[in-house]
C-alpha cells in the first residue's frame, strides 16, 4: 500500500508552489532584516552590504539560463525544483556558521544558486496547467509567496534575531525548505507540456533558436528589460528600507520586522492577486490591458516612495510606503504572465530564466549594491541622511520600466498568437 499519492490538481500544485516562493523570499530577504546586526559583528560599512546584495544577483543571473535550458529540455521540471530548493534551503543554514565576511559571500552565493531555479521551473508548470485566460491570477496566486515570504522574512527574522542572534536565524530558517522538498518529491505529479495550450505534440528547439526566437519579439524584450528596471527599486528598497528605519526613528530589529513586515505582505497579497485577477478579466476583451495596468501602477509608486523618505512619523511614513508598496507589487503576475504567454511551449522555462537573469543582475544586484555605495558616498558623514538619498535616486527607475511596459501595448497581442502557432510541432 502506497502512503503518499501523487497529486495531478491544478490547485494542489499552486498552493505547493506558492509555499516554493514563500521560502525563496524567505531565505533571500532574511539579510534585510538582520543586516544592522551582521554589520556590527563584522565590523562592516554599507557598501559591503550592498555587495551581498550584488554577488547574490550575479550568480542567480549566470545560472538561470542553465537551469531553465535544463528544465525544458534535459531534465523533469520537478526533479530540477526539488534540487534547487534542497540547494538554497541547506545554503541558508550555513550562513549562520559563517565566522567572517567572505565566508558570507559565499553562502550566499550558494542561496543564490539555488534560488535560480525557481523561476524557471515553477511558472512553467503553472503555464502548462492553466490556459491563457486564466493563466496571470494562477502565476500570481503563486507568486503572492513573494509578500508573504517578505513579510514572514522581516517578521520573524525581527523576532528571532532579537531572541536568537542573527546566526540561529539563519540556521532555523533553512530547515522548511528541505522538507518542502521532500513533500514534492511524494505527493505532486508536474504536468505534460503544452497541456494547457491543447498542443499534444511539442516542438523540439535548440539552444540558439531559442534565445534568438526570444530576444527578436519586441514584448518579450520590453517585458523583460521594464521588470528589470521596476526590480532596481523594489528589491533595492525592500533591502534597505529596514535599515532606513532603525537609522532615522531608532527602532530595535522586532519593531521593525513586526510592522514593516506585514505591512508589505498584506498589501502585496491583495495587490498582486487583485490585480491579475483584474487583468485576466480585462483582458478577455483586450490583451492591452495587462501593459496598461502594470504602466499606470508604476507611476503611481514612485511619489509614494519618495515621500515616505521625507517625513518625520514613522506611523506616516509606513502609509506613505504602504501605497507605493501597493502599486509596486502589482505587476508580478502580470508580467509573468506576459513572458510566458508570448513564448512559444518550449522555451517557456528558458524565458523565465532570460527574466530571471535580468532581474538578478540589473534588479536585485545592482539595486542593492547601488543603494549601498551611494549611501556611503552621499551621506556627508550621517549615514541615515545618504541612505534616504540613496534610495530615492534608486526611485526613478519605476518611471523607466513604466514608460517600458507602455511600449509593449502594440506588439502584445501579435505576440501571443505568434508564440502559440511556434509551439506545435505539428
Amino acid at each position: 500500500m502506497r502512503i503518499f499519492r501523487q497529486s495531478s490538481s491544478g490547485t494542489y500544485l499552486l498552493v505547493i508552489l506558492f509555499l516554493v516562493s514563500v521560502f525563496n523570499f524567505l531565505d533571500r530577504q532574511v539579510l534585510s532584516i538582520v543586516q544592522e546586526s551582521i554589520k556590527v559583528d563584522l565590523s562592516l560599512t554599507d557598501a559591503q552590504l550592498g555587495y551581498f546584495a550584488l554577488v547574490f544577483g550575479v550568480i542567480h543571473a549566470l545560472f538561470a539560463l542553465p537551469i531553465g535550458r535544463l528544465a525544458d529540455r534535459y531534465f523533469p521540471r520537478k526533479s530540477v525544483l526539488v534540487a534547487c530548493l534542497t540547494a538554497w534551503s541547506v545554503m541558508t543554514s550555513v550562513c549562520g556558521f559563517v565566522q567572517n565576511y567572505a565566508q558570507l559571500l559565499i553562502a550566499r552565493m550558494g542561496v543564490a544558486f539555488g534560488e535560480a531555479g525557481v523561476t524557471p521551473t515553477t511558472y512553467s508548470m503553472i503555464s502548462d496547467k492553466y490556459p491563457l485566460r486564466r493563466r496571470a491570477t494562477a502565476i500570481a496566486v503563486c507568486s503572492a509567496g513573494v509578500p508573504v515570504g517578505v513579510m514572514l522574512s522581516l517578521f520573524l527574522g525581527g523576532i528571532l534575531a532579537e531572541q536568537l542572534g542573527w546566526r540561529m536565524t539563519f540556521i532555523l530558517f533553512g530547515v522548511p525548505g528541505v522538507l518542502l522538498a521532500l513533500i514534492i518529491v511524494f505527493t505532486v505529479k508536474a504536468p505534460e507540456r503544452g497541456q494547457a495550450d491543447g498542443i499534444t505534440e511539442v516542438a523540439k528547439t535548440d539552444f540558439w533558436p531559442s534565445f534568438t526566437h526570444l530576444f527578436t519579439t519586441r514584448t518579450f524584450v520590453l517585458v523583460v528589460l521594464g521588470s528589470a528596471f521596476k526590480a532596481i527599486a523594489a528589491n533595492g528598497i525592500v533591502q534597505w528600507m529596514p535599515s532606513f528605519y532603525i537609522r532615522k526613528f531608532d527602532l530595535s530589529l522586532a519593531e521593525v520586522g513586526t510592522t514593516l513586515g506585514p505591512m508589505i505582505g498584506i498589501i502585496g497579497l491583495v495587490s498582486l492577486v487583485g490585480a491579475s485577477y483584474l487583468a485576466d478579466r480585462l483582458g478577455e476583451r483586450d490583451l492591452r490591458w495587462y501593459p496598461w495596468i502594470i504602466s499606470s501602477t508604476l507611476l503611481v509608486a514612485f511619489p509614494f516612495v519618495v515621500l515616505a523618505l521625507n517625513v518625520d512619523s514613522y506611523f506616516l511614513s509606513l502609509m506613505l510606503f504602504g501605497v507605493a508598496s501597493f502599486s509596486g507589487s502589482a505587476m508580478l503576475g502580470i508580467s509573468n504572465a506576459m513572458v510566458q504567454s508570448t513564448a512559444p511551449v518550449q522555451m517557456r522555462g528558458m524565458a523565465s530564466a532570460s527574466k530571471t537573469m535580468a532581474l538578478s543582475f540589473i534588479g536585485y544586484g545592482l539595486g542593492g549594491a547601488m543603494i549601498g555605495v551611494l549611501s556611503d558616498l552621499l551621506g556627508d558623514g550621517d549615514a541615515t541622511v545618504g541612505l534616504g538619498r540613496a534610495i530615492t535616486v534608486a526611485a526613478f527607475t519605476y518611471l523607466i520600466g513604466a514608460i517600458l511596459f507602455w511600449f509593449s501595448t502594440s506588439s502584445f497581442r501579435n505576440d501571443v498568437e505568434d508564440a502559440r502557432l511556434a509551439s506545435s510541432a505539428a
